[in-house]
């Protein structure tokens, strides 16, 4: 006697499964991501304001205006290569929008040769986190980011190291 009734039950379960489209794995195709990535790529004058908590001070290593240049890397459709020169970078980010990106941890470094009597030094930043891009269509792009700045001249004893925050904007 239970087993008709097992049997019934199960074939009704089967057909409600099938009529509310259980089990149907070809729904509708996910569309592959857009490629937004020319939204931001390209050379971008900006102005750079260095700001640490320990100097109280607004500090800017470089006297030259900053150049930030964003470009696509090759294979991977939300990735971008980021420099800043005259810094030499490793530093890469990640599209979060049509033209926002996040900054993936990396490191930027420069040489200041000796100049004035004054001893030859290097500035390391090493970012920790950082967000960019651009606001509306003809805004300028700018970026954001947190670092150790670490500086070491040629007559320190030990290099001077300070958390900061820096903002790049269009210029």
């Amino acid at each position: 006697m239970f087993r008709p009734l097992a049997l019934t039950s199960s074939a009704a379960v089967c057909l409600l499964c099938s009529a509310c489209g259980g089990g149907d794995d070809n729904d509708s195709p996910i569309e592959p991501l857009q490629d937004t990535r020319s939204s931001v790529t390209g050379t971008h004058p900006v102005t750079m304001t260095m700001f640490s908590p320990v100097t109280s001070d607004a500090m800017n290593p470089v006297q030259s205006q900053p150049i930030l240049s964003l470009t696509a890397e090759p294979g991977v459709s939300d990735r971008l290569r980021v420099s800043l020169a005259p810094f030499e970078c490793t530093l890469t980010a990640t599209m979060t929008g049509a033209a926002t990106f996040a900054l993936n941890q990396g490191s930027c470094s420069l040489i200041i040769p000796p100049q004035d009597m004054k001893f030859g030094c290097s500035i390391t930043l090493v970012i920790t986190e950082g967000t960019g891009g651009r606001d509306t269509p003809h805004a300028k792009v700018g970026m954001t980011f947190n670092a150790d700045y670490r500086k070491m001249c040629a007559d320190d004893d030990a290099p001077f190291v300070t958390p900061v925050s820096v903002t790049l904007v269009g210029s």
